[in-house]
């Protein structure tokens, strides 16, 4: 559930910006930025970016990941033992990981390593399908809510990585990709915790 906490952070952090950060055409990767510098990227050379509250950003970066890393296994006697909710969550389980890579080598910083991190998004996207498949009708709200997270997911991952980013910018696109994991994780970090509780 504590995933949350990255869509709580990112208007805080963006309200700092100056001039301000957009959150259709700024990355979300901008919001972690150590320095204030102008960029040499080949798409937008020259911007300048700066982002007063990178460590607040970064720090939820890793504990988001973390929080992934560590939840998805856990999580593991609550889904069907097949090995497609097995392959599912440790997708999920990858992504977290490439989630705190990104927190601790910001872009601006070492870039390499964080591309590497944001690369895990990708296979990550995926984990929710897998899951919502494994998952059997009777359980129709978590299947279709999994399915759907998982259909968008890997749909905004396409477009983000093939740049069609029709009209959303490239930070809606990669939100549109990226996001549906993290709202999958709090969504159902709730639903399993509120199950445990009935369980007692």
């Amino acid at each position: 559930m504590l995933t949350i906490t990255y869509f709580l952070v990112q208007p805080v952090v963006a309200a700092a910006w100056d001039p301000a950060y957009s959150f259709l055409d700024n990355t979300i990767s901008d919001l972690g930025n150590a320095r204030c510098l102008p960029t040499t990227e080949s798409w937008r050379p020259g911007t300048f970016l700066c982002s007063p509250r990178h460590v607040l950003m970064n720090a939820t970066f890793v504990l988001v990941g973390l929080c992934t890393t560590v939840g998805a296994p856990a999580t593991r006697r609550y889904w069907p033992p097949q090995r497609l909710a097995g392959a599912g969550l440790a997708l999920v389980a990858v992504s977290g990981v490439g989630a705190m890579l990104v927190g601790l080598a910001p872009g601006d910083v070492n870039m390499p390593v964080h591309l590497i991190g944001a690369g895990l998004q990708f296979p990550g996207a995926i984990g929710p399908l897998l899951i919502g498949l494994a998952t059997p009708r009777e359980r129709r709200r978590e299947r279709a809510f999994s399915l759907a997270m998982g259909v968008v997911g890997m749909a905004g991952c396409a477009l983000f990585a093939t740049g069609l980013h029709l009209g959303l910018g490239v930070g809606g696109t990669e939100r549109l990709g990226f996001d549906p994991l993290t709202v999958w994780t709090a969504v159902l970090g709730a639903v399993i915790w509120h199950a445990g509780r009935r369980a007692r």
